[in-house]
């Protein structure tokens, strides 16, 4: 939804975007206590960082609701990357013997935050909340996307065939989420080309310049989104028109051990090497330049 207020504040200039960020949920208590948070390396001191968390649409994070997707990302420094890093639901996450999925449906936003800062040592600017239904809702409002489709996959009474498909909302919220656990390695993969194909899509509506259609796609982005009480008005909207020079987003999945079970539920451990050196390249705000080595 990000990547929707970016491609709409191209579209229509901060005067028209201004009244809409004004109606953007805020959610509190969105971070840990400070002394438990790592520092800001000094080489990311101009990069924004944020974990965005798609979630179920029936209550937000109240304990009883599952995450659907967590992923970090980054806008370098130089405001020409945008960075999606990928985390399995099942990640395993040791300070609290649970997954980031266990994390997030016990101790909500705060405790999904710190436990990404804890995996990672890089330090979360803001928090965003995803709800799906409205996922699906300004999908279908954009005409659907086109999803480059590898393989097929099957997940909520829908079949997905492999090539280019057509997706509306519904069908784009089916492909992203989880079949059963022997599909959520492949999830990343799967959210990386419908956020591709949303990225794409809003180009294309940009270019059309269709004031009024771009309004109403605002209106439902309000109903879609929800950001930390730290992201002002115009912090939400400076955040957007900084995405106006990337030209696609850039994702990396974080690096994957081993798969395992713990207190009787399937698990993936990151793989150790790996992603100390991808947390080193964002602490350092160049992963840019090493991106290679993680694909």
């Amino acid at each position: 939804m990000l990547v929707v207020v970016a491609g709409l504040t191209i579209g229509l200039g901060t005067l028209q975007v201004d009244p809409v960020a004004k109606d953007v949920a805020r959610v509190s208590d969105a971070f840990p206590d400070e002394q438990d948070r790592p520092e800001v390396a000094e080489a990311a001191q101009e990069a924004r960082t944020l974990l965005v968390v798609g979630v179920d649409p029936a209550a937000g994070a109240t304990g009883a609701t599952r995450a659907e997707a967590v992923l970090l990302v980054r806008l370098t420094g130089d405001r020409r990357h945008a960075q999606m890093v990928t985390f399995p639901l099942d990640t395993w996450v040791a300070e609290q013997s649970t997954t980031l999925e266990g994390v997030f449906g016990v101790d909500g936003r705060q405790g999904v935050v710190g436990a990404v800062e804890t995996l990672t040592d890089v330090r979360v600017d803001h928090y965003a909340e995803l709800d799906y239904a409205g996922f699906a809702t300004v999908t279908d409002a954009l005409g659907g996307v086109t999803v480059d489709v590898p393989e097929e996959y099957s997940n909520r009474g829908r079949t997905v065939p492999p090539g280019p498909q057509q997706m509306d909302g519904a069908a784009a919220v089916a492909y992203v989420r989880d079949a059963s656990a022997a599909t959520r390695a492949a999830a990343p993969e799967r959210q990386q080309r419908v956020v591709q194909a949303l990225f794409g899509r809003i180009g294309e509506l940009g270019a059309l310049a269709d004031l009024g259609r771009l309004s109403g796609l605002l209106d439902l982005v309000t109903g879609a989104l929800r950001v930390d009480e730290s992201l002002a008005d115009e912090d939400l909207v400076a955040t957007a028109w900084e995405f106006r020079g990337v030209a696609e987003p850039e994702f990396v999945a974080a690096p994957v051990g081993s798969t395992g079970e713990e207190q009787g539920q399937p698990i993936t451990r990151l793989d150790e090497d790996g992603a100390a050196a991808l947390w080193g390249h964002l602490q350092a705000d160049d992963l840019a330049a090493h991106l290679g080595r993680f694909r």
